[in-house]
C-alpha cells in the first residue's frame, strides 16, 4: 500500500466519469504542415492558466503485473503554492497528501503511518524526475518542462501529431506530441535508456469550464523492471472556489522511512 501512495501522489490516477454540467470536450486537429518548435510551444502555453486554485474529483485505477486497485481522489491545487490529495477507497478516507515546492508529506490511515520527504523518493521510483512544477503540470495537461529553452529542439510530424524532441543525446529524453489545432498535448515520454527506464503519459480529451482548459483523463504508463498503469479520470472539475488546505497527521502515528 505505500508504494501505491507513492505512485498515486507522483502521476495520480478510471471507472465512471461523471461530465461537467459546465464543460465542454475541445476539438482538437491533426498536423498536416511542419511548425516550428517556438510555434507549437507558443501555441501550447496559451493553456498555462492564472487561476488561483482548482478542485478536481477523480476517480482512478492502478495496475500492475501482481495487482490492482480502484479508488477516488480528490485534488486541490493552490496554484504554485501547494497539492493536497485525499484519497478514499469503497468511499472512506485512507490517505492524505500534502504537496509543496519545498517537500511530499503524506499519512496513511490503515497503517497509521506518515512520511514526510523530498521529492527525491518520487523521483527514484518513478524513474523520472519530478519536482512541484512537474507535478502540477502534468495534473493540468501542460508539458513538464514547458518552460524549457527551445535551442537543441527539432520539430516533426509523427501520425498526425507534432513531435518535439531534443537533437542531442542525453541521460534523460523526453519528447512530446501535440494535436494542431490548439496545441493541446497529446503525449509526453520520459525515458532513460541506460537505466531502462521509460514513463509515458496521455492525455485523450480536454475539455473547456469556463475560461479554463483542463484534461478529461490521464493515463500513466511507467515500465522500469515491472510495468505501472495509472488511469485517472476526472469527474468534476472546478476553478476558483473556497478550497481546504487543512493537513495534520492524527496523533499516535509512526513516522516511517521509505527506501526505493
Amino acid at each position: 500500500m505505500k508504494k501505491i501512495l507513492l505512485v498515486v501522489f507522483c502521476l495520480t490516477l478510471l471507472v465512471a466519469c461523471k461530465k461537467n454540467k459546465n464543460s465542454l470536450n475541445l476539438d482538437e486537429g491533426n498536423a498536416t504542415n511542419t511548425k516550428t518548435v517556438l510555434t507549437i510551444l507558443n501555441e501550447h502555453s496559451k493553456h498555462a492558466q492564472n487561476f488561483k486554485t482548482t478542485l478536481i474529483r477523480s476517480s482512478a485505477s492502478y495496475e500492475t503485473d501482481k495487482q490492482s486497485q480502484k479508488f477516488a481522489i480528490d485534488i486541490s491545487i493552490e496554484k504554485d503554492k501547494q497539492i493536497m490529495l485525499n484519497i478514499r477507497y469503497i468511499g472512506f478516507p485512507v490517505a492524505k497528501a500534502l504537496i509543496t515546492p519545498e517537500q511530499v508529506q503524506f499519512y496513511d490511515k490503515w497503517n497509521k503511518v506518515y512520511f514526510k520527504g523530498t521529492f527525491d523518493i518520487l523521483t527514484q521510483w518513478i524513474g523520472t524526475e519530478l519536482d512541484f512544477n512537474r507535478f502540477q503540470n502534468l495534473l493540468l495537461g501542460q508539458a513538464l518542462d514547458s518552460k524549457d529553452k527551445t535551442n537543441n529542439l527539432q520539430s516533426s510530424i509523427a501520425k498526425g501529431l507534432h513531435k518535439i524532441e531534443s537533437t542531442i543525446d542525453t541521460d534523460v529524453q523526453s519528447t512530446y506530441y501535440f494535436e494542431d489545432k490548439n496545441g493541446l498535448l497529446k503525449k509526453e515520454e520520459i525515458s532513460e535508456p541506460q537505466q531502462n527506464r521509460k514513463v509515458t503519459i496521455s492525455y485523450p480529451n480536454y475539455q473547456r469550464i469556463g475560461k479554463y482548459t483542463a484534461p478529461t483523463e490521464i493515463n500513466i504508463k511507467a515500465e522500469q523492471e515491472k510495468s505501472i498503469n495509472l488511469n485517472i479520470r476526472y469527474e468534476k472539475v472546478t476553478f476558483n472556489e473556497k478550497t481546504n488546505f487543512q493537513y495534520k497527521v492524527p496523533s499516535g502515528y509512526k513516522e516511517i522511512k521509505i527506501n526505493q
